[in-house]
């Protein structure tokens, strides 16, 4: 299940490159403000991919493998 992950985690970052790329291909974009936008999209989800990237959507909070909860 792992090695699933991060295939799908790899397709996921290159299917939002792919996709950041045909839109920096429209016209409206080549400008100052657009490139700016580009940006600030790119940089919102790569920042979201290095802070939440390890977090897992199937597992409670306080729950993480190799934790003891009441050693808190």
């Amino acid at each position: 299940m792992n090695l699933l992950s991060s295939i799908l985690c790899v397709a996921a970052a290159l299917v939002l490159l792919l996709v950041s790329l045909l839109i920096g291909e429209r016209p409206q974009l080549h400008n100052p403000l657009g490139v700016l936008a580009l940006f600030a999209v790119g940089l919102f989800i790569s920042l979201g991919f290095l802070l939440f990237g390890h977090l897992r959507f199937d597992e409670p909070l306080g729950e993480r493998r190799g934790e003891d909860p009441s050693c808190s």
